[in-house]
């Protein structure tokens, strides 16, 4: 009872901050099986100030994981956008599914305000199961005659265990006949990978064709994945909230902020909410990345030699 009271209260204080907003929320019907997918519809009718819109995504929404979300703009003159949540819950009984997150921007305040959808009620059944039926028992498995399919992929096996014990035997033999001479190993700062694909992504030349979408995602797995390498931040499995939230908190991370910031919410809105760059913002885009990455690379140590030597007996 204490969480519906929850639910309700956050939901009202959501529409006091966010009073030009009309969120409504709907289910096909109100009575599911457990394990059945949930089609949530969440409608939004907004004034012509708000200039973008598009929720906070996530993977679960209270007790609820989510599978799937398709956004439907409806032409201009109606102001209204629609999301379709495609969501699934092993919970049973009463559950509700709470206001979901939005985040949007109006011509006079660029600043990112938060707003919440309606919550929605729902019944979850499990099985029905028939305790008056008879128990039978499990049928036994049928023997039947073996194949030659059925010894081939122990035949197969065989072989390569056969392959593989040959290349060993060859490999330490030659191994035994001569010294490995000196060489040189180096790992490749996780900087120069970024770099090394931040220009071959500005040579695809991407949103010069029309690619705008690609060209976002894109250069966001780079930063991404150099962020993973730079500070083992799990930045592919994580939101741009999650990102910057470990990166506030990193005294290496402090310096960049403001530009992952600004980066990271450019990309959001074109991904997620079909938001059109200008020319400048594409070309910003891609410098602030080129900045991210010189301004918190490590410098690159001299590369160590290792010596890798092996006595040789003769016998």
């Amino acid at each position: 009872m204490r969480s519906v009271i929850f639910i309700w209260l956050l939901f009202a204080v959501s529409q006091a901050r966010a009073e030009d907003i009309k969120f409504s929320s709907h289910t096909e019907r109100d009575r599911y099986k457990i394990g059945e997918w949930v089609q949530l519809v969440v409608a939004a009718d907004i004034p012509r100030s708000v200039t973008v819109i598009a929720p906070v995504t996530s993977d679960s929404i209270g007790g609820f994981e989510v599978l799937n979300v398709d956004a439907t703009e409806l032409p201009d003159g109606q102001r209204r956008h629609e999301w379709n949540f495609r969501l699934i819950t092993f919970d049973t009984g009463r559950v509700f599914v709470p206001p979901i997150q939005f985040f949007y921007q109006t011509e006079d305040d660029t600043t990112r305000k938060l707003a919440y959808s309606t919550p929605v009620a729902l019944t979850v059944v499990g099985v029905d199961v028939d305790l008056q039926g008879d128990i039978k028992d499990i049928k036994p498995p049928l023997d039947a005659p073996w194949l030659f399919e059925d010894y081939l992929p122990y035949i197969l096996l065989l072989l390569v265990l056969l392959i593989v014990v040959g290349a060993l035997v060859y490999w330490r033999r030659k191994r035994r006949r001569s010294i490995e001479p000196d060489r040189f190993v180096r790992r490749v700062p996780p900087h120069e990978t970024a770099l090394a694909a931040l220009r071959d992504l500005e040579d695809a030349r991407l949103w010069q064709q029309g690619k705008t979408k690609e060209y976002y995602s894109r250069v966001t797995e780079i930063i991404r994945v150099y962020l993973e390498g730079q500070y083992g931040v799990p930045a592919l499995e994580s939101t741009s909230d999650e990102i910057l939230s470990v990166m506030k908190n990193l005294d290496r991370g402090q310096g960049v902020f403001k530009e992952l910031t600004s980066f990271l919410l450019t990309a959001d809105l074109v991904k997620f909410a079909k938001y059109v760059p200008t020319l400048e913002e594409n070309t910003q885009e891609l410098a602030s990345a080129y900045t991210i990455v010189r301004s918190t690379m490590t410098p690159v140590e001299p590369e160590r030699r290792v010596q890798e030597k092996e006595d040789v007996h003769v016998r």
